[in-house]
């Protein structure tokens, strides 16, 4: 079989590669988005890190399908709340429980997770517990971002920024494009030729830019960042640091980890505009505005919001996935599970890392050398015939 046919044992070559073993001194917790990769990860980690608990992300893994799929695997250990009130209640649970094993047992939590909910509670409802924590490791901006609004008194190793992850963003946006192409064909429509606006020209929203670009749709990008701007404009794209012609747009995508598509700006989109988010948690889009008008679900993934217009018409906005990052619909593909897992062995780094060195209190990125080891690995796989 020719080696881009077959998949590679990535992850438990590079467990074998670091020389992993069991740690006593150690508790392990994940939060994550449960996956076909995310198993592939604690599968290849099994008798090293094998974690107390593994609670699904409410928007991603949610689902009674997931559930009964990981509980099939993992057994009771595996929660899949449905909401964000319940996630929460649950992750408070799940790591008292722990820290209450830590504390008999002499040992340290080490929480790996994705988007920061994690951070925020142990410093919100366990301050007089910290000391039972060695650490968090953290794969998004997002999850970075909420530790540095927060006073931390443990260390957070992440690998948002890495070389790697910027790689892995720019196929996510493609990722994105690819999904949004899909709904409006599902509808009998198509993007190409269509305008769109692209709030955010970092990783995720440069590499949906370029992707819309190939499905001919009329990309700008809007951006904060002046450096950003000139970039995108010297590649060839219509870039702003404030939106211009919103309602010439027949596509907004928000890309920039924080609220973009505000009120205001959904007050300027024309009739049957298609309103979408690409960051990782339900941020981008004012959804409270636009709750409070009727709607209907016209796609099991886009629902019309009737919003009164400016001379008496009332206009549509489309919202996808419940203002959800696109990419994340049932069935809409992703990111492929080669370029996926470079990611995840970066947090199996820096976990190795975080119970290996001593870490003060704060953020700390992942190292070149940790990258390196990674990609060597990677390499030689591709490389074996």
């Amino acid at each position: 079989m020719p080696a881009f046919a077959r998949r590679a044992d990535y992850l438990p070559a590079l467990v074998k590669r670091l020389d992993l073993f069991k740690s006593e001194a150690h508790r392990y917790l994940l939060v994550a988005h449960l996956f076909d990769d995310t198993r592939r990860m604690i599968d290849a980690l099994e008798g090293v890190m094998d974690f107390d608990a593994i609670i699904g992300i409410p928007y991603s893994s949610g689902s009674d399908v997931t559930r009964l799929k990981w509980q099939a695997i993992y057994g009771d250990k595996v929660q899949c709340p449905k909401t964000e009130p319940a996630f929460k209640q649950v992750l408070a649970e799940v790591l008292q429980k722990s820290l209450d094993a830590c504390r008999a047992a002499d040992q340290k939590l080490v929480i790996q997770e994705v988007g920061g909910y994690a951070v925020e509670l142990l410093h919100e409802q366990f301050q007089e517990q910290l000391h039972l924590v060695e650490g968090v490791v953290e794969i998004t901006k997002q999850g970075v971002w909420r530790a540095g609004q927060t006073r931390l008194q443990v260390p957070v190793l992440h690998c948002a920024d890495s070389e790697l992850k910027r790689l892995e963003a720019v196929r996510c946006g493609e990722t994105i494009a690819r999904c949004l192409d899909g709904l409006m064909r599902d509808l009998g429509n198509t993007l190409a030729g269509r305008r769109a606006a692209v709030f955010g020209a970092g990783w995720i929203g440069f590499g949906l830019a370029k992707a819309l670009r190939r499905l001919d749709v009329i990309v700008s990008l809007i951006d904060v960042d002046p450096l950003k701007i000139a970039e995108a404009r010297l590649s060839g794209y219509p870039a702003t640091l404030q939106p211009t012609d919103l309602e010439s747009c027949d596509l907004v995508v928000g890309a920039t980890g924080r609220l973009s598509i505000t009120r205001d700006v959904l007050q300027q989109l024309r009739n049957g505009c298609l309103v979408a988010s690409a960051s990782s948690r339900r941020i981008e889009i004012d959804v409270d505005f636009l709750e409070q008008s009727p709607s209907t679900d016209m796609h099991p993934s886009i629902k019309a919001f009737r919003l009164p217009g400016s001379q008496g018409a009332d206009r549509q906005i489309c919202l996808v996935n419940d203002g959800y990052p696109a990419n994340f619909i049932p069935g809409s593909g992703s990111v492929a599970d080669e370029v996926v897992e470079l990611i995840l062995g970066e947090l199996i780094v820096l976990m190795t890392d975080l119970t290996t060195y001593t870490y003060e209190p704060g953020i700390h990125r992942l190292a070149t050398e940790g990258e390196a080891v990674c990609t060597k690995l990677w390499i030689e796989q591709r490389d074996q015939t």
